[in-house]
């Protein structure tokens, strides 16, 4: 059991009552935060905080990325998974219901983190330190703006900085539905990136890996500036991270990660994991996945030899064949989910969130992209990533050829984790890296980049402005 006040087992609050169904944006609380009393100390403050993160533990929030990895390059659906219509070709329709779960979800994160960032700002929590007061909204403001993040590039034209069509930005604790048009881009990206500035500065450091400290929050940071084209912020933030000093590091032995889960030096952020009454993620649906035809072929050509999967497997890049080969599959059938199948309270039945080897790619491909980068510097980083798992360094003197690489790496380090696969495949299309259209066939137009609107969001929220194309 772990000792520390912090790390108690996630708690909601007694005052907090279940929703009733609703979907739109600022929305009034899932859980009724209401009571002026809710927030009165550093306890009381950190149980609603601990409230906040066990909502990334949802069940819908946690498989997500199953469908991101199906309507990306890396994986297909094979069984009945929730809100699996359209995911494998790039068609969702805008009726599926799964959509506003994960709409909702994230707004709940968002308006929970709101209830807790005005309740210590307005000082209601008495007898807590300047410092610690400042940790907790950053903590707040980690989740905030990893919910917006997310949001941004599920709905929103993320890859587009001239888009009006981003997300609608809630920076207030809701009690009342109030419709509101949609934020540009930029200025969700600017409100994202400004929580994680105030977080990186201000927030706890050497927490458990399930929390959102200074150094994941400056993770999150340099991706958001990756993404928001600033290259250069995004290459020194990630380089600090690289050089942080809290034991976050590249660990020598890739299969450990997913055994240790958030244990892991490796692992910036993954959610929580116990037996019951806390239970896990819902990515016992894992086993309802394999890999794709393109995730295949990238692992073939990256080392040399036909590809085998039986037994540890041969001709396949490591991370691939652990993953897949007969011997390390597991009953899940990939074996970077080793928990046992068709139970969400198995131990290690985790969600990864971010990892050391993501920053080290983010950093390879912002030092590539920004003015005068460094492209000594920027094959180095992504080399770092491949010796880890015993892969020859590459060697390349061109950005595209680097750039492409770093692309490649990325999808073989994190498939079937977080998504990324499939927005590097849409930021590399709307850089001009690679056509996003000649690396999936079931992809026709700029419109299936993003998810429609849910209808139900639509229909509450008169405002709204649909995705085109749905």
């Amino acid at each position: 059991m772990i000792q520390f006040k912090r790390y108690k087992t996630f708690l909601v609050l007694a005052v907090c009552v279940v929703l009733a169904a609703c979907n739109i944006d600022d929305i009034k609380p899932y859980y009724q935060l209401t009571d002026d009393n809710t927030v009165r100390d550093e306890s009381s403050a950190e149980n609603v905080l601990n409230g906040i993160y066990k909502q990334w533990r949802s069940f819908d929030t946690g498989f997500f990325n199953l469908h991101l990895a199906a309507i990306g390059i890396e994986g297909v659906i094979t069984g009945g998974i929730s809100g699996q219509t359209g995911m494998n070709v790039n068609e969702v329709p805008v009726d599926n219901p799964y959509l506003a779960s994960i709409y909702n979800i994230h707004y709940k994160v968002i308006n929970q983190s709101n209830f807790l960032i005005e309740a210590l700002e307005n000082n209601k929590a008495e007898g807590i330190s300047d410092t610690r007061k400042n940790e907790l909204l950053s903590e707040a403001k980690f989740n905030r703006a990893l919910a917006h993040f997310r949001l941004l590039t599920f709905f929103g034209q993320f890859y587009d900085l001239s888009s009006p069509l981003g997300i609608v930005i809630q920076d207030a604790f809701s009690r009342d539905v109030v419709a509101k048009e949609r934020n540009t881009v930029a200025e969700v990206y600017d409100f994202i990136i400004n929580d994680l500035n105030f977080a990186t500065n201000h927030g706890p450091q050497y927490v458990a890996h399930y929390y959102g400290g200074r150094v994941t929050s400056e993770a999150l940071l340099s991706k958001a500036l990756l993404y928001a084209k600033r290259f250069e912020e995004s290459a020194n933030h990630a380089l600090n991270v690289i050089q942080n000093n809290e034991g976050y590091s590249l660990t020598p032995n890739y299969e450990s990660i997913f055994q240790d889960t958030y244990q892991s030096e490796e692992v910036l952020f993954a959610l929580y994991h116990n037996s019951p009454p806390e239970g896990g993620t819902a990515m016992d649906q894992v086993s309802r996945t394999t890999f794709s035809p393109m995730l295949q072929q990238i692992a073939d050509e990256s080392v040399d030899g036909d590809g085998d999967l039986s037994g540890n497997g041969t001709g396949y890049d490591p991370r691939f064949s652990f993953a897949y080969a007969q011997a390390t599959k597991g009953s899940n059938q990939n074996g970077k989910f080793p928990f046992s199948p068709y139970s969400a309270n198995s131990p290690r039945n985790t969600q990864f969130f971010m990892r050391m080897a993501e920053v080290y790619l983010i950093y390879a491909e912002a030092e590539t992209r920004k003015q005068n980068g460094d492209i000594p510097l920027a094959l180095e980083s992504l080399n770092e990533v491949r010796r880890r798992v015993s892969l020859n360094d590459l060697e390349i003197t061109d950005k595209e050829t680097l750039l492409n690489g770093i692309r490649k790496e990325k999808l073989l380090e994190l498939f079937f984790e977080n998504g990324e696969g499939w927005f590097d495949l849409i930021r590399y299309h709307s850089l001009g890296n690679i056509s996003a259209f000649s690396e999936k066939s079931s992809l026709k137009n700029v419109n299936q980049f993003i998810f429609p609107i849910p209808l139900q969001v639509l229909t509450a929220n008169n405002k709204m402005t649909p995705n085109p194309g749905y």
